[in-house]
């Protein structure tokens, strides 16, 4: 028996076709109208709560050599050393969120690496404050007002082979050039007259540190800055010894303009911190208390920077006086990509006569990139 065939007017087929396509114009409107709003909700949103990665990538190839050893070898003879040894490279987070008013929420968290040694991560600054019109107040892991004021902005070669500070030029450890302190509490004032100044608190009595206080400031006015602070320390003694107090003061001045840096600091200081060959290379001496002089020359034309370093130490206390010097070049790529080699040397001296290792001077050639993003 054959089957009867029933065929649909054509002008159905096209009322039920039609009709199917503007059912789906219709919700493709309301899925766009819905996407649309949820934008314009939250463009506002992330404009009030920005939150941004950023950080500084850097490897260096540098040769180390010299230093005597009691039986009149070298300490190090030849070294090659590959990576970021002096701290350089690192990651972070800056957070802020706008909170009206004036005011706004401000946080950081921050990390050391090496990218040539298995990552190797280290912590750096963190903290969260507010600011606003008043200034900013921050607590956390921070850099002391000692180290960012002068200092290690001054050096064209911190945190590569050739830096001054735990070299001859400038202080290190935490209440010099290196490193961060914890429990602190700090006030950033707001920029007058072209002064920036900063003051700093430790008040963690379960702490090393309670009750050390830093500050320090820079005046700018045109190609001249003037820098001016101060740490007082009080470090937490074993149960048979009373706590340490450790001061130190330092003052500079430098000129930056036409392409010209001429910068000069002085320090005087209750601890230098450790002397090094290198970045995790030490000479054996901790110089103590004493005085620096650090001057840096500098000239940049185009993209190139050539720069020279002269930095002295002069032991009070300590074991030992040092002479630093380095001479380099640094090429920009652009403001966040730069290739730079040079050579640097530390010639450690001993005051008294007590024979002991790790006199003498210290060479380093090198070269390396950095990268920040």
């Amino acid at each position: 028996m054959q089957r009867e065939q029933v065929n649909q007017p054509i002008s159905c087929v096209h009322d039920e076709n039609l009709s199917s396509l503007i059912r789906r114009i219709k919700m493709q409107k309301k899925l766009l109208a819905i996407a649309v709003g949820a934008t314009m909700v939250a463009a506002p949103m992330f404009a009030q709560a920005d939150v941004k990665l950023k950080g500084k990538i850097q490897v260096e190839v540098a040769n180390i050599d010299g230093g005597d050893q009691l039986d009149g070898s070298s300490r190090y003879d030849g070294v090659t050393v590959q990576g970021d040894n002096n701290g350089m490279s690192r990651w972070l987070i800056d957070a802020s969120k706008d909170l009206g008013n004036g005011l706004k929420a401000i946080g950081r968290v921050a990390w050391q690496i090496n990218p040539s040694n298995n990552f190797d991560q280290r912590n750096r600054d963190q903290y969260v404050g507010l600011a606003g019109g008043f200034g900013a107040v921050v607590l956390g892991r921070l850099p002391t007002p000692y180290k960012m004021n002068g200092g290690v902005k001054w050096d064209p070669y911190v945190a590569t082979f050739m830096q001054a500070r735990q070299a001859g030029g400038m202080s290190g450890s935490a209440l010099g050039h290196n490193s961060f302190v914890d429990d602190v509490v700090a006030y950033v004032m707001p920029e007058i007259a072209g002064i920036n100044a900063t003051f700093a608190y430790v008040g963690d009595e379960t702490g090393g540190m309670n009750g050390t206080w830093t500050a320090g400031g820079t005046g700018k006015w045109g190609p001249i800055e003037v820098i001016l602070a101060a740490t007082g320390a009080d470090i937490a003694g074993t149960a048979d010894e009373d706590a340490t107090n450790v001061d130190q003061k330092k003052i500079g001045i430098r000129y930056k303009g036409n392409g010209l840096t001429a910068a000069w600091q002085y320090e005087d200081v209750d601890t230098s911190g450790p002397i090094n060959a290198y970045g995790g290379m030490p000479t054996g001496f901790d110089a103590g208390a004493g005085k620096f002089n650090f001057i840096n020359l500098g000239y940049k034309f185009g993209n190139t920077l050539i720069a020279g370093n002269y930095g002295r130490f002069s032991g009070e206390t300590g074991v030992a006086d040092a002479d630093y010097g380095a001479l380099g070049v640094r090429y920009f790529f652009d403001k966040k990509v730069s290739v730079y080699g040079g050579y640097a040397t530390t010639d450690v001296k001993k005051i008294n006569s007590e024979p002991k290792a790790g006199v003498g001077q210290y060479d380093r050639w090198g070269a390396g990139m950095r990268y920040d993003f």
